[in-house]
């Protein structure tokens, strides 16, 4: 099983999403927070505690962040959407960070078409005003 992300914005295992989204934590200055030796995962360091279950699905009732690749971060896996609304600043956030993606030594190419392809997902949602959705595989 996987994730699967509409409009081709994504589509493979937990833990390539999961590792996607590290990587635009690192590249956006967020870092990320390992709990492996506690036995957990590796998460974005963003403060989970003060997104709802509503904001983790991407419905963001009070609006949405600033930084609009919180968005990403903080989203479900496989559950939830991102509305079609958010879709354009968001593909806009995540093309500042493929530029620096594509300036950095540490960054394969992998991450950065990734990304582009995500970037891709998002404009056509935005551009058919449609929310992009997160599932299962």
């Amino acid at each position: 099983m996987g994730v699967v992300v509409s409009c081709s914005c994504f589509k493979g295992t937990y833990g390539e999403f999961d590792n996607l989204r590290l990587v635009w934590a690192q590249v956006a200055g967020y870092g990320v927070t390992d709990f492996s030796h506690e036995g957990g995962p590796k998460v974005p360091n963003i403060p989970y505690d003060r997104f709802s279950e509503a904001d983790m699905m991407g419905e963001w009732p009070e609006g949405a962040p600033d930084d609009p690749l919180i968005i990403l971060l903080a989203h479900m896996e496989t559950a939830g959407r991102i509305k079609a609304e958010h879709c354009g600043y968001l593909a806009d956030r995540l093309e500042e960070i493929q530029l620096h993606m594509s300036r950095g030594s540490i960054i394969t190419p992998s991450w950065v078409l990734l990304t582009q392809q995500f970037v891709q997902g998002l404009r056509y949602a935005a551009s058919h005003h449609q929310d992009v959705h997160f599932g299962k595989d």
